[in-house]
């Protein structure tokens, strides 16, 4: 028992607006909720477009588009964006698990592991009309691994033969272990076997781009829909250029090899920060879709619209372990015992979002039918008594009597209702403590983050496929993701041994996974908060939109609307 009790908000605050996701491409994962007084879609509302074949919808979002070239996606609205309108070598299903896409057939993989041959689908052709070639693949990753301004998405490419040496600028680009063969067969080396390397080969940092369109575009290429070419279901269209607070359209492109089971013509995204906006033009038959959370999921959970999925997203504070006062643990684990985890998932966002037990969120990955979650325990507390007694060791072992620590995250209204319970926590229950948040533009939150500009982030971070290094790989020493520059020798050799000497060895590795997280949480590297949940309201005419609990959440390659 504690002396006190742990901060809770005197008043129930909704969790509103649909979240950046980080996906580390993607981050992700998936799109988060929104909230305030929802009503349903009257049952009278026709779809924006007759069903059958073709239509029209329009779906809102709450974030600007930052980019659509592959190997810079790093948030989960592009990551969908970039998943719609391109295409890799594989998709993967509604049970996460890659099929044949920009490729013929899955991979032919040599007796040791470590040579991939695939041949490509000879039907895949750019919007432009020239085919989708080995060397665009070749091309893109190339490029990918020697771009100085993409390292949070080249660790994708690191279990490819030389990949490391070249992101660490002692190789060159053309080194890397990727060579086309001929037109439609590409052939990849890796370093070490990898068991889920198919499945990394659908995240969208590994998809293709036109060599002939981005050598003739240069540093243009993709800074509009217009400087761009596709090679996906839709192409882009009214993009007016990355971060800018502007609406886009995806087309249904007739160049694509599968155009026939596009079911929609066109997409609507509508960027819509207020979330009470959003649902009243969904209400009145404006929208088809939207994100929602907190009292909204509450009052909508009867509605024929109402759709609530699981996601493998994880929501966490990030340390910058540059500063001093930070690399003490005990100030970060006195952060951590102060948060009420399961009050914040219940009480504050009340949208299915669950208490984190770690960062690794249940359902992204077994081991002999058990959930890494559970075979990883539950080592997150609440405990202000306790966090109370390590910040008075902390203040004393580090001579100082207050502390301001700055918290940056990205611009929404859920994640500032989860910023401002945070520092009520903290401010509450931690005496001098004085915490400053910082709300930034998408564009501008990974700017900051990634040159190290905060003392804390706040952040939802979305697993790109089904393996716990997807979120693991984040705190690497040597990761572009690892943006406070946490570093523990033992949590790296932990994760190298399960993608080098036990990657072929399914329960050592599991046994290296689950002790690279128990180094991560004991120390709090990281402090783990919520795992997400996504709830939204859609049109029930629009069927076929498959949601993918790893990587870009949404597609609507199979989307259409019903009669």
């Amino acid at each position: 028992m504690t002396s006190r009790p742990p901060f809770r908000p005197t008043t129930i605050v909704p969790a509103i607006a649909l979240a950046l996701v980080l996906s580390a491409c993607s981050t992700g994962g998936s799109q988060a909720p929104s909230d305030s007084p929802t009503g349903s879609a009257d049952a009278t509302s026709e779809p924006t477009a007759d069903g059958g074949g073709g239509g029209e919808i329009t779906i809102a979002v709450a974030q600007e588009l930052n980019t659509i070239d592959p190997p810079f996606a790093i948030d989960s609205n592009s990551a969908v964006a970039i998943n719609n309108v391109y295409e890799g070598l594989y998709r993967l299903d509604e049970a996460n698990q890659p099929v044949p896409a920009g490729a013929a057939d899955l991979p032919e993989v040599s007796e040791d592991g470590l040579t991939y041959t695939i041949a490509l689908n000879p039907d895949a052709t750019w919007s432009d009309g020239d085919p989708v070639t080995a060397g665009d693949y070749v091309f893109a990753w190339k490029r990918a691994v020697g771009l100085d301004n993409a390292s949070e998405n080249q660790k994708y490419f690191t279990t490819i033969a030389n990949a490391d040496e070249i992101i660490e600028g002692a190789a060159d680009p053309d080194t890397l272990g990727v060579v086309a063969e001929d037109d439609h067969t590409l052939t990849i080396t890796l370093d070490a076997p990898v068991a889920y390397f198919p499945s990394l080969l659908a995240v969208v940092p590994l998809f293709p781009v036109s060599q002939s369109a981005v050598e003739e575009l240069g540093d243009a290429y993709g800074s509009d829909s217009e400087n761009a070419v596709y090679n996906g279901p839709f192409t882009l269209a009214d993009f007016a250029g990355p971060g800018i607070g502007t609406d886009w359209t995806y087309v249904k492109n007739d160049a694509y090899w599968d155009a026939e089971s596009v079911g929609l013509d066109t997409i609507n995204v509508r960027v819509i920060k207020e979330t009470n906006t959003a649902v009243s033009l969904f209400q009145s038959g404006e929208l088809d879709q939207v994100q929602i959370s907190g009292a909204q999921v509450q009052a909508s959970s009867a509605d024929p619209g109402f759709v609530s999925d699981t996601t493998a997203t994880s929501a966490f504070l990030g340390y910058n372990h540059t500063n001093p006062v930070l690399q003490n643990a005990k100030v970060r684990e006195a952060i951590s015992l102060v948060i009420d985890r399961e009050a914040l998932a219940t009480a504050v966002l009340a949208d299915g979002s669950t208490a984190a037990t770690g960062l690794v969120p249940p359902g992204l990955a077994t081991n002999g039918g058990e959930d890494f979650a559970d075979a990883a325990g539950d080592p997150l507390s609440t405990d202000v008594e306790e966090a109370a007694r390590l910040w008075e060791e902390a203040r004393t072992e580090l001579g100082i009597t207050e502390l301001t620590l700055n918290l940056q995250t990205f611009d929404s209204d859920r994640v500032k209702t989860v910023s401002e319970y945070l520092q009520g926590a903290i401010e509450t229950n931690l005496e001098g403590v004085t915490l400053q948040i910082g709300l930034n533009p998408v564009a501008n939150f990974l700017e900051k983050t990634g040159s190290g500009d905060f003392d804390v982030y706040l952040v939802t971070w979305g697993a790109d496929f089904a393996d716990p290094s997807s979120q693991l790989g984040l705190f690497l020493s040597t990761a572009g993701t690892n943006w406070g520059k946490y570093s523990n020798p033992e949590f790296d050799a932990a994760l190298e041994a399960a993608q080098g000497v036990n990657a072929t060895d399914a329960d050592a590795r599991w046994d290296d996974l689950l002790e690279a997280q128990r180094i991560l949480i004991d120390e709090q590297g990281i402090t783990p908060i919520y795992f997400q949940s996504s709830t939204l309201l859609r049109n029930p005419a629009l069927e076929g939109v498959i949601y993918h609990t790893a990587g870009p959440a949404f597609e609507y390659r199979s989307a259409r609307l019903t009669s």
